[in-house]
């Protein structure tokens, strides 16, 4: 069963799929990032940036249980 985020934390997540490595993620609003980590879709580093994790790229393939 698929996890129901609202279109910007969506939006947000994509947005953070597509960072490579060594690049700064986008900011986010703290209500959006709180939704993504509540979700347990995207955690924060230890700089405070929000990350996405590997269950946020399984939603956003839609290989979710």
């Amino acid at each position: 069963m698929s996890k129901s985020l609202s279109p910007d934390a969506i939006e947000a997540l994509r947005r953070l799929n597509d960072v490579g490595v060594g690049q700064a993620p986008p900011p986010l609003s703290s209500a959006v990032a709180a939704e993504l980590m509540q979700a347990g879709l995207a955690g924060e580093s230890g700089d405070g940036a929000v990350e996405i994790t590997c269950d946020g790229r399984k939603y956003l393939s839609g290989d979710c249980d």
